[in-house]
């Protein structure tokens, strides 16, 4: 019969103490159903088992028990006390037990105890799990006219068997691994609704990851300490310290690393409904950051940030650059910094995302095994999120400062900077080795964006060619390289640089022109050029490059240059004696003998050398000389100065003692091209004339 329980039960006990005066030994109650609130219990039977015992005892057994809409159903449960205080105006159990049999997380045995005083309106109760999710449960409540209390310990859990018991309640996204131990002992007073309530949880060993592995904790313990206690307006005033002592944890670019930097966070509060006002914010990890700060969020189904403004006192090098800065850096060339020194500053954020930064820099150096480093950087940064907000000026300065075998003294360099820009606000004057790059222009929007673009504009100091070619790799020569950068450009995913860029070099001069480069930031960029040299001294050029002794003067043009990740793919070169250049021409025998490798004609010219009067003379003089490769599909098409009898001059001789090289090779393997140069100026010394 559908109906409440309650009044049915408290008559069946009331009466059981008029009732031994009848020689009653056993009340039985059997309902089918009770309906109470949500919740309906179907299959109830208690028996209150009297007879002539001094201690009655009694059983209650429900047959399934459904909590409400989207609750599991709960089977089988039993509820047994072989001691029932039945002693108007007391009534209770000291030892009571309830199982229940088919539950979400499998059996479940609860140890019962309580006592009511129905004169007083007092009472206490207790309750024991002894096997809950690998470890311990126990609660104990008291009540009063004056108010309630209850207390709870749970000690020894594991959170991966949690994590299953919980399930039906509460579901970790899906692709969570979580393991560890957790231990929580919580208290709450009040009347009627709780007054005051505090918890403290202790985890440890935890091991967590998301699917995307972009939140991890490796080891890690923290304790987590709480307090709520109600206002007289309304709401609940928080307290709650949270502490990481050991191991590693992970949340996007940021790494801390508790063992060496742990960390104590203490936030001060007021809960009301769905908004949590933190009225002060502490946060400090040893030798890594020091702050302070406030914020207003909205908790329920989706939690948001509304604001938060965050002043750090310290934030300190290195701790700063591994845990803030080393993941997001770790693809570059600057993912292994070596740093010191130390910021301060402040953060806003609004709507879960930063606002303004704004951040003074202070003494602070960097280096790595790659040759970059910058030392004693002062500086303030500020920066807005959106692309139209005021901002104040940014600059930094440093002592000294290199990058990829480039270096230069002392720099200071003004900007501003918004959402995904950066404006250049004074020219930047930038030290390199014995000169400098005077940039006038630099300004970048939408960085890293589909939109992204960019406009500079700089004047090259002179620059000596010697440090350059040593930073390069390459061999060394003599010259400087000075000029022009009139403009570059980003249009897309394309830099292309607005005139011309000039080099004094070999007692000559070399201009680039048309240079732009395809996908900058991508794997496989393309760029693209048209260089000209122009009275370049050939003895200065073949002494560098050891290919025998020249003398005289050579134009260069190599136009329609690409570069396909860095290696060509396709140019036009020539290489050629100037028209009325009047300048000694002489040529050694191992010049002669490269020249005419690389045409095709080497074994004719080498039996020559080696025979005859030619063999007694160690250079020769010659009218012109040059050579043109056109490179296509890994093929040069090669000619020289004029045509010759089966073939083309590459030297064409002149006086005593006379030398014609004759190339005959009309298509040669670019590759094996480069390998044979590579190879002829890796050897040492001239061609030995026997």
């Amino acid at each position: 019969m559908p109906a409440s329980a309650a009044p049915w039960l408290a008559a069946a006990i009331a009466c059981a103490a008029p009732a031994r005066a009848f020689a009653i030994d056993a009340l039985t109650l059997h309902v089918d159903e009770v309906v109470a609130g949500a919740s309906t219990l179907g299959g109830v039977d208690a028996r209150l088992v009297l007879g002539d015992a001094a201690q009655p005892s009694v059983s209650i057994g429900i047959a399934r028990l459904r909590p409400g809409a989207g609750q599991p159903a709960l089977r089988q449960l039993q509820l047994r006390c072989a001691s029932v205080v039945i002693a108007d105006p007391r009534f209770g159990c000291a030892d009571a037990r309830l199982d229940a049999g088919h539950t979400p997380v499998g059996p479940v045995s609860i140890a019962l105890g309580g006592e009511y005083d129905t004169a007083r309106s007092t009472g206490h109760a207790r309750a024991v799990i002894a096997k809950l999710a690998g470890g311990r449960l126990a609660a104990q409540g008291r009540y009063a006219a004056g108010g309630w209390r209850l207390d709870g310990q749970a000690a020894g859990l594991q959170i991966a068997a949690l994590r299953t018991l919980l399930a039906p309640w509460f579901a970790v996204p899906e692709g969570w691994e979580i393991a560890g131990d957790a231990a929580i002992e919580f208290a709450a007073s009040g009347r009627g609704a709780p007054a005051q309530a505090e918890a403290t949880l202790a985890l440890t060993r935890i091991d967590l990851s998301n699917a995307a592995s972009t939140i991890i904790a490796e080891g890690a313990s923290a304790t987590l300490t709480a307090r709520l206690e109600a206002q007289s307006a309304g709401g609940y005033a928080l307290d709650a310290t949270l502490e990481g002592r050991k191991g590693q944890a992970l949340a996007g670019p940021v790494l801390l690393d508790l063992d060496h930097n742990p960390l104590t966070l203490r936030a001060q509060g007021r809960l009301a409904g769905e908004a949590l006002e933190l009225t002060r914010i502490d946060v400090t990890a040893l030798q890594l950051i020091d702050a302070h700060g406030s914020a207003r969020l909205t908790l329920g189904a989706a939690p948001a940030l509304e604001r938060a403004r965050f002043a750090i006192d310290s934030l300190e090098f290195p701790a700063a650059y591994t845990s803030l800065m080393q993941i997001t850096l770790a693809a570059t060339d600057f993912g292994d910094l070596v740093t010191s020194g130390r910021a301060s500053g402040t953060i806003d954020l609004a709507a879960n995302a930063v606002e303004r930064i704004a951040l003074t820099i202070d003494d602070l150096s960097m280096y790595n095994d790659r040759a970059f480093f910058m030392k004693h950087v002062q500086g303030e940064v500020r920066w807005a999120a959106a692309a139209g907000a005021d901002v104040s000026p940014s600059w930094l300065a440093w002592t000294e400062g290199g990058a990829y075998g480039l270096s230069g003294g002392a720099s200071r360099v003004e900007f501003v900077t918004r959402a995904a820009g950066f404006m250049l606000l004074e020219p930047w004057h930038m030290p390199v080795f014995d000169g400098a790059i005077d940039i006038r222009t630099l300004a970048v929007s939408d960085l890293g964006g589909p939109g992204m673009s960019l406009r500079f504009d700089a004047q090259i100091e002179p620059i000596s060619m010697q440090p350059l070619c040593r930073a390069f790799g390459w061999p060394e020569f003599s010259g400087q390289i000075s000029g022009r950068v009139p403009g570059v450009e980003l249009d897309g995913n394309e830099l292309r640089v607005k005139g011309d860029i000039e080099a004094q070099v070999f007692d000559g001069s070399f201009v680039a022109s048309n240079l732009r480069l395809s996908d900058p930031f991508g794997k496989w960029p393309r760029f693209f050029a048209d260089l000209r040299g122009r009275g370049l001294d050939l003895e200065l050029v073949t002494r560098t490059f050891a290919v025998g002794s020249i003398t005289g003067r050579l134009d260069v043009d190599v136009l329609g240059l690409e570069l396909f990740a860095w290696s060509p793919v396709a140019f036009d070169a020539r290489l050629e004696t100037p028209p009325g250049d009047r300048s000694r021409h002489r040529i050694s025998a191992r010049a002669v003998s490269e020249l005419s490798n690389v045409g095709g004609g080497g074994g004719g010219v080498t039996s020559a050398l080696q025979s005859g009067v030619l063999q007694f003379f160690d250079e020769y003089g010659y009218d012109r000389l040059g050579i043109r490769c056109r490179l296509e599909s890994d093929v040069c098409l090669m000619s020289g100065v004029e045509p010759a009898p089966n073939g083309y001059y590459i030297v064409k001789g002149r006086g005593l003692p006379r030398i014609d090289i004759v190339g005959n090779q009309g298509r040669v393997n670019w590759p094996q091209l480069v390998s044979q140069i590579v190879s002829g100026m890796a050897s040492a010394g001239d061609v030995v004339v026997e």
